[in-house]
């Protein structure tokens, strides 16, 4: 039996191959996505499953990984093959060799490969159904500072436009995919109808909210929301060495901070409980009728949080797209989730994140 959910991919370069392995193990156990939402390499995984050709969730991974996965090469330690990608990676990114000009650059690289990967990938009719499957990718605006979701849905009693997020429903390409990932100063900005966008995940880094505005009313009391935390940082001993400082730095940076949002002293348990009781006093009155309250309601569906939560990232590894190193990651996602599946035990129950 198909059991319905709804996915948050984070960013984290090659650390999304946890992903892939996170999500290959929920398809292979019979969850099936009914809204996704990705930022950087998480929008590559998420627009992997939603623009899976034929709707093969695994194969499109499959695809997608192969694309951008270094072949092995016998002759080369491990360690020097983990740092092979910063020369390069033919299907996702080049060095520019245009030295000439310098001066004038705003990267260090062209992510033009990444367009063609994901265009002979992806089933950008499929993906743009939202009967489907609900989908969404974040960016950063240049112009704003601001998150912009790029959605082929937004739900009744979505939150479009809070100042600091704005959610638009497009027709989705490759360049929206690849605008959520334009991390500087590697990654130009990407530009879409005369805006710039870089990688969604300087703003925040686990989409939450745009995966909120998916949702539809019935779903947020009981649909389970598995989110994919790439970066944890909680009970970690402090750094010993340059190495272990840089490898911490990157993932305070980019750690799961939904705690910080929402769950304060109280915890998300106590902020849960204050939402219940603020829509009995609602009830019958002029506050059920407000956006604000219509959204703040809508975070119920933060109950339903499933997190599946990364060992700590070693220096390196967000550019480690080495076929030993991707294929280490995905065992590890794959090992992951199925221990959060039998812990589970087929009944959602949620689990504290970084």
């Amino acid at each position: 039996m198909t059991k319905p959910m709804a996915l948050i991919l984070q960013g984290g370069g090659a650390l999304g191959a946890f992903e892939y392995g996170v999500v290959s193990a929920l398809v292979e156990d019979g969850w099936h996505p009914r809204a996704v939402t990705g930022v950087s390499i998480g929008a590559i995984n998420a627009a992997s499953i939603a623009g899976a050709k034929g709707g093969d969730i695994a194969a499109s991974l499959d695809r997608i990984w192969d694309a951008i996965t270094l072949p092995p090469m016998p002759f080369l330690p491990d360690f020097v093959q983990s740092n092979l990608a910063l020369l390069g990676n033919p299907k996702f990114w080049l060095s520019r060799t245009d030295y000439w000009n310098a001066l004038s650059w705003n990267s260090y690289c062209t992510t033009a490969p990444m367009l063609g990967t994901l265009a002979a990938n992806l089933d950008f009719d499929q993906l743009n159904d939202p009967q489907h499957i609900r989908f969404g990718v974040t960016s950063t605006s240049l112009h704003t500072g601001g998150q912009v979701t790029f959605s082929n849905y937004t739900a009744q009693g979505a939150h479009l436009d809070s100042g600091h997020h704005k959610a638009v429903r497009t027709r989705l390409t490759p360049s929206h995919i690849l605008a959520s990932g334009s991390l500087p100063p590697g990654f130009p900005a990407t530009r879409i109808e005369g805006r710039d966008y870089w990688d969604g995940g300087l703003f925040s880094n686990t989409p939450v909210d745009s995966l909120l505005n998916l949702l539809e009313p019935a779903e947020i009391e009981t649909l389970p929301i598995f989110v994919v935390d790439l970066f944890p940082t909680d009970d970690q001993p402090s750094p010993t060495n340059m190495v272990e400082v840089q490898a911490r730095a990157t993932a305070l940076q980019y750690q799961n901070r939904f705690w910080a949002q929402y769950g304060g002293s109280g915890k998300l348990d106590g902020f849960l409980a204050m939402l219940e009781e603020l829509q009995k006093v609602a009830d019958g009155t002029a506050l059920e009728h407000m956006s604000s309250f219509t959204w703040m309601m809508r975070l119920r569906a933060l109950k339903n949080l499933q997190v599946i939560a990364s060992t700590p990232a070693a220096f390196g590894g967000d550019h480690d797209f080495s076929y030993a190193g991707v294929r280490g990651r995905y065992q590890a996602g794959r090992t992951a989730a199925q221990r959060h599946l039998a812990r589970m035990g087929g009944r959602p129950a949620l689990r504290a994140a970084a």
